[in-house]
């Protein structure tokens, strides 16, 4: 089964190279998604894998990069289908 999950992470995560973070370490681990800036200054990130991949994900968002200070991880599990069906990878969202 294929586990979704959606994480909007607050604190000092634009301009920290957070994303590429996200990025590399969903990559590791073979989980589909996006992460993306909003205006709001926070970052989304959408997932999509095992659920035991996206936990680790999850934990590891909450370290962040060496820059980067999370103050909030915001997360909404479920098991949306994906959002586009041409998701196969994880990417960033500019």
């Amino acid at each position: 089964m294929v586990n979704h999950v959606q994480l909007i992470v607050s604190g000092r995560v634009q301009m920290v190279r957070f994303r590429v973070f996200v990025l590399k370490t969903a990559q590791n681990l073979g989980i589909s998604g996006t992460v993306q800036n909003l205006p709001d200054g926070t970052v989304r990130v959408e997932a999509w894998g095992d659920r035991s991949k996206l936990q680790f994900l999850l934990d590891s968002v909450w370290k962040g990069s060496t820059l980067s200070r999370v103050d909030n991880v915001a997360e909404v599990w479920d098991n949306k289908e994906y959002i586009e069906s041409d998701i196969e990878d994880f990417r960033i969202i500019h």
